[in-house]
């Protein structure tokens, strides 16, 4: 290996470091195991490409208390409590949001765990994730290339991947235009069990932007 591959490898694990993590936040989290932690966690912010390290969330009790790592396979789900000011009539308000997120397999061959938030739940779930793509040569969490706009399910924050979920299956992702195949066709085949549905996907009643509404359509209708 020559010295030009050492160096991206060094550079890509200080992007990692620089600004892979999402910070501290309150948070509850809950075991497999039946236990539950109580304190601040932070989840990583992952390459859409290559990683070098595994996806695992860092828990604390406090500022002061010692960090511990947890496997995704270790996790049942995530509630973070997000605080932030938001200007109502030219006047800062404090407000809380809540955020859950569970692990997922991320592969079909299920070797691949990582975290995602909770959109919509239901039989089928619409889950989210902010990944860092390239860009200009850098890694910035932003959407890639034939990604179409970034997702923004009211106070639920935004994220780059926004997926289907089944039980049992790997997220898929939807709010990313494909050249090879148009939304309106993959969604088709994707929901082939819900005859309604593709009804209003074929004749464009439902689009991309309309992720969330497809989602609780069919778990409303389609089950």
């Amino acid at each position: 290996m020559n010295k030009q591959f050492f160096f991206f490898l060094a550079f890509l694990l200080c992007l990692n470091l620089s600004f892979a993590q999402y910070g501290w936040t309150d948070a509850e989290v809950y075991l497999k195991n039946g236990k539950t932690l109580v304190g601040e966690a932070k989840i990583p912010m992952m390459s859409a490409a290559l990683n070098l390290k595994k996806e695992q969330l860092k828990y604390r009790k406090d500022k002061k208390g010692k960090k511990s790592k947890y496997k995704p396979q270790e996790i049942d789900s995530i509630v973070f409590t997000i605080h932030y000011t938001e200007r109502v009539n030219k006047k800062k308000v404090e407000k809380t949001r809540v955020e859950t997120y569970i692990p997922v397999f991320l592969n079909k061959k299920k070797t691949k765990q990582g975290f995602v938030e909770v959109l919509v739940e239901g039989k089928l779930r619409l889950v989210g994730r902010t990944v860092m793509v390239q860009s200009g040569g850098m890694w910035v969490p932003g959407p890639g290339v034939n990604a179409a706009p970034v997702y923004q399910p009211g106070f639920m924050g935004s994220h780059n991947q926004v997926m289907f979920l089944r039980e049992g299956e790997e997220p898929v992702v939807f709010n990313q235009a494909n050249i090879l195949k148009s939304f309106r066709k993959r969604a088709m085949e994707y929901f082939e069990d819900c005859p309604s549905l593709r009804s209003k996907l074929d004749n464009k009643e439902f689009k991309m932007k309309d992720l969330q509404e497809i989602v609780k359509y069919y778990n409303s209708n389609c089950l």
